[in-house]
């Protein structure tokens, strides 16, 4: 594309706000992960369009993200949670890592492949088959676009293990009851404590 026809496109086009929403991206939950996953024709498009290959499925990244979670869990000591909630609240924090790196690649994905669809609107096909750096750029966003989309597919099998964690979890340390509860002694929770110093590395692994 020659300098006459070239289109420049300023960051005034950015979209990671208008696109995503600024209250949505501020979240930064596995719920806005899942909600927020480019879906999967979209992407396949984006990529034919670049002269790529889309050959994954995304029940295949899930199942990889679940299989690896749960082999994790299995050689993982849960008697060091002290009930429930904390068990859940370590399971997010173990993908926090994986739901940052999936924003910040999504904010990304989303304001290059805007600036490539300004582009094509405003030129014509033969301008652009015949600039190499436009089809490189388009080829990058693609890519791009597709690893979001394989973080956000990661993700959510990876949570789906742990769904499964919780439940076994809740059948082996069933909740005490009210009165049971109410009668903790001090000397337990020393206990619970020193039990607590088992790393958590091996679990966390399992986002990355």
């Amino acid at each position: 594309m020659s300098a006459d026809n070239s289109v420049k496109v300023g960051a005034e086009l950015s979209t990671s706000v208008r696109r995503l929403g600024r209250e949505k991206l501020a979240e930064r939950t596995i719920e806005t992960v899942r909600q927020l996953t480019p879906d999967t024709e979209t992407v396949a498009e984006t990529l034919r369009a670049a002269g790529l290959r889309f050959s994954r499925k995304a029940e295949t990244v899930r199942r990889e993200a679940t299989r690896t979670v749960l082999t994790e869990a299995k050689s993982f000591d849960f008697s060091v949670f002290e009930d429930f909630t904390e068990l859940q609240e370590q399971a997010r924090l173990s993908l926090h890592e994986a739901v940052e790196a999936f924003l910040n690649l999504l904010v990304q994905a989303e304001d290059e492949r805007f600036q490539i669809e300004q582009i094509t609107q405003n030129t014509t096909v033969e301008q652009r088959l015949g600039d190499p750096a436009f089809r490189a750029r388009r080829a990058a966003a693609a890519v791009l676009l597709h690893q979001v989309w394989h973080g956000g597919h990661w993700i959510a099998g990876a949570w789906e293990a742990f769904a499964e964690v919780f439940d076994d979890y809740r059948k082996a340390y069933p909740a005490p009851s009210p009165a049971i509860a109410s009668n903790d002694t001090m000397p337990a929770r020393q206990k619970l404590v020193v039990r607590k110093i088992v790393s958590l590395d091996a679990w966390k692994s399992a986002g990355r």
